[in-house]
């Protein structure tokens, strides 16, 4: 087995770091840290004192800090898996390195495997470290995962951030919509969609594709949900160049859309990403007889992401192209 390192940073260690607002004691099971593990098979983390847990897999310029910071009323647990040199910091509860990992999954795979088989957390949301919620808004994402049951799930995303697919925008009309596929830079699983899913998070190295695999897999039932009443924000659109992951991935062999397009062919059935008719939960701030046709005129109205994208993706190609021939 692959050595892990594994910090885990306690309350007690965070507060002599900085202020902080009291915290409630829970008796015996209070987290005793901190802990330094090697080898993920001969111990385990303390018990969590919160029931949810966010999963960053960060590199320089990730957003985990800010998000911590601005939350210290937090429902959430935070594990930050290094892809750089690990930073001398604290603030979440896990900070751990796997460097024969290669993508965010894989790295969850490796901080998964410190539990053994009893996973304490009912939702882990496994966040890229270049999206951004506001104050409050990833408690109460969870809170409405949790109120609503959810099974596989992700927050929308903002109109005029950087976005992939019109069917996870966020649709204005509704607090939670039924769609047949939720991306791979923030799914949230329940402890169940957890233990069902875990198996393929090793299918691709470059996590195309894997994502489709989870609607193929789920497509017979009603249990995957964008968030509307929690959107989150792309904060990095590209410059028109592959990034340092993305050229990694090609000088190992591996090219993503290959890998899509293989999870396409072994899942012929999957119609790919789109709302669904129903299974909606909408805005009470709509009139009920209101509600479906609202719903329906804003993802008509997406047609201006579409477009607004696919202008951005052009400027920035050409941007690129013509600077690398200005350079020549």
């Amino acid at each position: 087995m692959a050595e892990t390192d594994l910090h885990y940073q306690s309350p007690t260690a965070r507060e002599q770091s900085g202020p902080r607002k009291p915290r409630e004691r829970l008796g015996s099971h209070e987290r005793l840290g901190p802990h330094e593990l090697s080898g993920a098979a001969h111990a385990r983390p303390a018990v969590p004192r919160r029931p949810y847990l966010v999963f960053v897999r960060a590199g320089a310029d990730s957003w985990h800090q800010r998000l911590i910071r601005e939350n210290p009323d937090r429902n959430w647990d935070c594990c930050i898996n290094w892809y750089v040199e690990p930073r001398n910091e604290s603030g979440a509860e896990y900070y751990c390195t796997a460097p024969q990992t290669i993508n965010k999954l894989q790295g969850f795979l490796e901080f998964r495997l410190q539990f053994g088989e009893v996973w304490p957390y009912r939702y882990v949301l496994l966040l890229d470290d270049d999206l951004y919620l506001r104050p409050g808004d990833l408690s109460h994402f969870f809170n409405l995962c949790s109120y609503y049951r959810t099974y596989l799930s992700q927050p929308a995303q903002r109109w005029f951030t950087h976005t992939t697919l019109n069917s996870l925008v966020r649709n204005p009309a509704c607090i939670l919509r039924r769609v047949t596929f939720v991306e791979g830079m923030a799914p949230c699983f329940s402890a169940a969609a957890l233990a069902e899913l875990i198996h393929t998070f090793n299918w691709t190295k470059s996590i195309w594709g894997t994502d489709w695999a989870w609607g193929s897999l789920l497509q017979d039932r009603e249990a995957v949900h964008v968030v509307d009443a929690v959107a989150l924000e792309h904060t990095r659109s590209g410059n028109g160049r592959k990034t340092l992951f993305y050229q990694r991935l090609l000088a190992m062999g591996v090219e993503p859309g290959e890998e899509l397009r293989g999870m396409q062919r072994r899942f012929p059935r999957f119609p790919g990403p789109r709302t669904c008719k129903s299974g909606h939960v909408f805005s009470p701030r709509i009139p009920r007889s209101a509600a479906n046709g609202a719903m329906l005129m804003f993802e008509k109205l997406k047609f201006i992401v579409r477009l607004r994208k696919q202008f951005l993706r052009n400027w920035r190609l050409l941007r690129a192209r013509t600077a690398d021939l200005l350079l020549k």
